[in-house]
């Protein structure tokens, strides 16, 4: 294959999609575009969003369907689209490919982020699993090249697929480029003093509820909260736990201990992520997890579960309990407040964090590009 390629992507996710899926889309393409700017990048989407503002250049091409037919167009029409604009690779972003691509002869890549309705079905009604479960495990088998994310959702491809392990390659990701510059310290004061943050606290960011186990979290801290000085901030939509984790902070008097910020924009949380004394993740499953990442690049340890893809990720700078054991997440968050095992957590960040070096990532997709 030629030094100069033309890439399409799925990028439906990448202009739709604000979290996950959106954010990893976002930061691959950005990614591509800025360290190889010889390639073309097609992206095909359903529609558009604000977003794309950030995805304009002599190197990046924006395609919307040609009728009405979206769906259809984003699962089997696109490639007349793709032979037409002469694509050479394109890569489904989110765990699946076109019906009938490898008839095409264009070359495929798809990233499969996590196979939680395989692991934990019962997140999940029975007519989302099957067709989550026909549509990943149809692009696994028709793929040139799986990427997967983590080291635990590979070994997941290959125990519920059945799939070649020298077919995936494992790519980790990386927080948004924001991460990756100092934090202004008038800005983390102003966010302290708009949330009313007068003490140190523990940070924990994702939508309330379900898998992401803030309740929990909230039970154990109300059981160490006369032992520690240290507020809990959560960060995150309400979700199905809110209520419930009112009535917890009702129930303990924690009005003034327990926060709950439903309205966070970038650079709050990025601001946010500096002010805390660490990030506390509990999560019952992940395929990876970014706010690990996100709390590493402010130079703050995690407190974070055994189990699924977050020791991986964690590293030697985390400390890991089981998320369903209240009184083992209350005695980790006691020990995380002991100087000796904080200093010692902080000191090794800086290591785990060759494990995401951004360029690095970035030229594995590039590597799989041409030689597949």
């Amino acid at each position: 294959m030629t030094s100069n390629i033309k890439i399409g992507f799925d990028a439906k996710r990448l202009f739709l999609n604000k979290s996950g899926l959106g954010n990893y889309s976002r930061w691959l393409v950005n990614g591509l575009a800025k360290q190889f700017p010889e390639n073309e990048y097609h992206l095909y989407t359903t529609n558009v969003s604000d977003v794309q503002k950030d995805f304009i250049g002599e190197n990046i091409k924006t395609h919307l369907p040609p009728n009405l037919f979206k769906s259809f167009w984003r699962s089997k029409g696109i490639k007349k689209d793709l032979l037409k604009d002469g694509i050479q690779v394109y890569h489904g972003l989110s765990n699946e490919l076109p019906i009938g691509i490898e008839a095409t002869r264009i070359k495929t890549v798809v990233t499969i982020h996590d196979l939680i309705f395989k692991v934990h079905p019962e997140y999940y009604n029975p007519i989302d699993r099957a067709i989550y479960d026909r549509k990943f495990r149809s692009a696994c088998e028709r793929t040139d090249k799986i990427v997967a994310i983590s080291n635990h959702t590979k070994e997941c491809i290959i125990e519920y697929y059945k799939i070649d392990a020298d077919k995936i390659e494992v790519i980790y990701l990386d927080s948004s480029e924001q991460f990756h510059h100092p934090a202004d310290n008038e800005k983390v004061e102003d966010v302290k003093q708009k949330f009313g943050l007068t003490k140190p606290f523990f940070l924990n960011v994702g939508a309330i509820g379900g898998r992401k186990n803030q309740l929990r979290l909230v039970e154990a801290f109300a059981s160490i909260s006369k032992d520690v000085e240290h507020d809990l901030v959560l960060v995150g939509k309400p979700g199905k736990d809110s209520e419930a984790i009112k009535s917890l902070i009702t129930k303990n008097n924690l009005f003034d201990r327990v926060k709950h910020l439903s309205a966070v924009n970038d650079d709050e949380l990025f601001n946010l992520y500096h002010a805390s004394y660490a990030t506390v993740y509990p999560s019952l499953y992940e395929g990876f997890g970014i706010p690990i990442i996100e709390s590493y690049r402010c130079g703050k340890p995690v407190l974070t579960s055994k189990g699924s893809s977050l020791e991986e990720v964690a590293g030697h700078s985390g400390l890991f309990c089981n998320p369903e054991n209240i009184e083992e997440m209350a005695s980790m968050l006691i020990k995380l407040t002991d100087q000796n095992t904080y200093q010692h957590l902080k000191d090794s960040i800086s290591k785990e964090l060759d494990r995401f070096d951004p360029n690095k990532s970035i030229k594995k997709y590039i590597d799989i590009y041409r030689n597949h």
